[in-house]
This record gives structure tokens, sequence and C-alpha cells, in this order.
């Protein structure tokens, strides 16, 4: 896949993973990608990889409990396991909701024929306790 067709499914993606956080009820607060919404903020990385803060695809917050949704777009073709993405897993994974010190949820969506693939390298990359705090949605999106 070419980077231009690859940056378009991956557009296709964030958007259709924008369009569940929104029948879900999550306010979204920024989403890459998107006129109608300011870019996601920058995470803090409090130690993994290259030290730098990671913006996610989509940032936003479910207002019944509070708790920060970060939303994550794969293509799962070379963008699964690099340490670009391995440290944003774990930069994620490490925001906590200062009010209540609860932990972000992280939702990823890719091809459906890449989700055991994810599930198999995050059983190997991501610490037990928090695979509990990642769901992964399958998309049939494809481009055309």
């Amino acid at each position: 896949m070419d980077s231009l067709k690859a940056e378009q499914h991956r557009q296709l993606l964030i958007d259709e993973l924008r369009a569940l956080f929104v029948r879900s009820g999550l306010k979204i607060i920024g989403s890459g990608g998107s006129g109608s919404y300011d870019p996601p903020p920058k995470l803090r990385n409090e130690g993994y990889g290259d030290q730098e803060d990671k913006r996610p695809d989509i940032f936003a917050i479910d207002e019944t409990t509070g708790h920060y949704v970060i939303g994550l777009a794969r293509l799962g073709v070379g963008d699964l396991e690099t340490d670009h993405a391995l440290t944003q897993y774990n930069v994620f994974l490490d925001q906590f909701d200062p009010r209540t010190g609860e932990r972000a949820r992280m939702i990823v969506i890719l091809p459906a024929s890449k989700v055991a693939e994810f599930n198999t390298l995050i059983t190997h990359y991501i610490h037990p306790e928090l695979w509990g705090s990642i769901s992964v949605v399958g998309s049939d999106a494809t481009l055309a």
C-alpha cells in the first residue's frame, strides 16, 4: 500500500472510531483529521521509549464516569510494534484522571484481519494488569 493510500485508510479508521465515540456518548476533546475538532493534546511521557510526549488520534472523556478515553488507529502493516507504537501504548495507558486516579481507557481500531495479531502483541509487550484498559475494534473498512 503506498503512503497516500495508507494515510487515507488510516483516516477512515480514525473517522470510524470517532463516530463510535460519538455514538457511545463520549465527549471528544480532540481528534486528528477533523476540521470539527481541535487536534488531541500531547500526553505526558513519564519515561517510556524516546521520552517524548505522544499525541493520540482521538482524546475524549466519558462524562458519566469522568474517565479519559484515548483512541488510536492502526493499519496493522508495519505499525503495530514499532518503537514509536510501543511507546504510545505505554504512554497512553499511563494516563490517569487527576480527580479520581482512574486509569484512562485506550481503544484501538484496526482492520478486523489484524485483531488477533494485535492481541498477541499486547500480551507480549503490555503488563497483564493493563489489559483490561484496552479495547480493540475490528474494522471492515477498506479503501477502494
